[in-house]
């Protein structure tokens, strides 16, 4: 059964209408599951949860408009049909290894897991969205928020299974584009990401499938941890930071390209006014670099369920990235448990600075392949290393291409085993 927002009162005319959005997801709950749909026009909301069975459907040229006030985002601490105790308010996320370091983000219910779309404890779930449609964040601040300017996620899950993500398009999200932690089955197709920061986060997740999508961001374009059978494929990426920023266990990133930000830069540099002005970050004025293709992630807010590695990147071509691959064990986002091993196949690497920086832990030293890849200097870095760092096990180069080095020097101490073929 279908339940229009609008039988609840919903108005595209600029009206706050979260508790109207809200009564018709509900309606769909309790009646065992149903879809709720958005019709086109502009609908202001503050933070919506999304419950079990339930699916959200954005019609063509529907647009949920976040609002700018970060504390329309904090009701569902007051939701009555699934109430969240007040143990739960204050609880620590499962596996979190060290509270301490982590931050707010290590408990579930804390300020920064604010979003325009919530769910918890959530099973059978959707976001489907038509042509047009958007989830809308206008980069809304809060001085209370992380780095006292990020306002809420525009999507953020804890505890969920089974959730479908699809069609949809994410613009100026005040913090990441999705946050999803400890879920399972989460299938993702065909959405957009344009501005805000990250484009998709999971950690502590399993059976994820990301494909046909496209994600042009001011901070890292995927990234997460802990996270087990991962495929990345078909996906479009411009990112002023990182474009994988990711640890776990049987990844497949495939048929994949990225470039280097062309439209959103780092909100981060943006003035104190600039960011309570809600301000887009300009391209040449703020940081717009990218700085890795795949940077190891893994910090203290897990307890690392599987050894990780079994990573393979192949068939991808990355742009003007400083680095195709860096792990810097010791950084407080790089520690934990560090990365077994991980190979690269067919991939071009454009514009490359350094392209292997490698320090991982003497205790656990990296295995890193490369087949079939072609690696091409930026200007002014023809003089530079290779590969350099330490306590890499391993590194193969098996019919591999090295365009405007000077040499291909690998300074790593102790020397790894070297396998280098046609």
């Amino acid at each position: 059964m279908a339940y229009d927002i609008r039988d609840f009162g919903a108005r595209a005319d600029g009206t706050l209408c979260t508790q109207e959005i809200q009564a018709a997801i509900d309606a769909a709950f309790l009646a065992g599951g149903g879809e709720v749909t958005v019709p086109e026009g502009r609908f202001l909301t503050g933070g919506l949860r999304l419950r079990s069975g339930v699916t959200l459907h954005l019609l063509k040229n529907a647009v949920l408009l976040g609002s700018t006030d970060p504390e329309d985002y904090c009701t569902y601490l007051l939701d009555k049909l699934e109430p969240i105790s007040e143990q739960e308010k204050n609880a620590i996320a499962p596996n979190v290894a060290d509270a301490s370091r982590s931050g707010r983000s290590a408990y579930p219910h804390a300020r920064w897991n604010n979003a325009i779309i919530r769910a918890i404890h959530a099973e059978n779930i959707a976001i489907i969205g038509e042509e047009g449609s958007e989830i809308c964040g206008q980069n809304c601040y809060d001085p209370l928020g992380e780095e006292n300017y990020r306002g809420p996620h525009a999507i953020n899950m804890w505890f969920c299974k089974n959730i479908t993500l699809a069609g949809y398009t994410v613009r100026d999200s005040a913090n990441w584009a999705h946050a999803i932690h400890n879920s399972a089955d989460i299938t993702v197709r065909r959405i957009t990401v344009l501005g805000g920061h990250d484009g998709f986060d999971v950690r502590t997740c399993d059976r994820v499938l990301i494909e046909d999508s496209r994600f042009l961001t001011g901070d890292d374009g995927l990234a997460g941890y802990d996270n087990h059978d991962v495929t990345v494929r078909n996906c479009y990426y411009e990112s002023a930071c990182t474009v994988f920023r990711f640890g776990g266990t049987r990844v497949r990133i495939e048929n994949c390209e990225s470039r280097p930000a062309s439209t959103y830069a780092f909100r981060g540099s943006l003035s104190d006014e600039e960011k309570k002005s809600r301000a887009a970050a300009k391209i040449g004025k703020h940081r717009d670099l990218n700085k890795s293709v795949f940077l190891y992630y893994c910090d203290m807010r897990a307890v690392i369920r599987e050894n990780p590695g079994d990573i393979l990147i192949r068939n991808c071509r990355f742009g003007r990235a400083l680095k195709a691959l860096h792990l810097p064990f010791g950084h407080i986002w790089t520690c934990n448990r560090s990365l077994d091993n991980i190979t690269f196949e067919d991939c071009v690497f454009e514009g490359l600075s350094e392209p292997i920086r490698v320090d991982a832990p003497e205790s656990e030293p990296l295995c890193a392949t490369f087949k079939g890849c072609t690696f091409s200097a930026r200007e002014g870095a023809e003089h530079n290393a290779f590969g350099a760092g330490k306590n890499l096990k391993s590194i193969t180069l098996k019919g591999c291409r090295i365009e405007g080095f000077d040499n291909a020097d690998l300074l790593f101490e102790p020397k790894p085993e070297v396998v280098i073929e046609d």
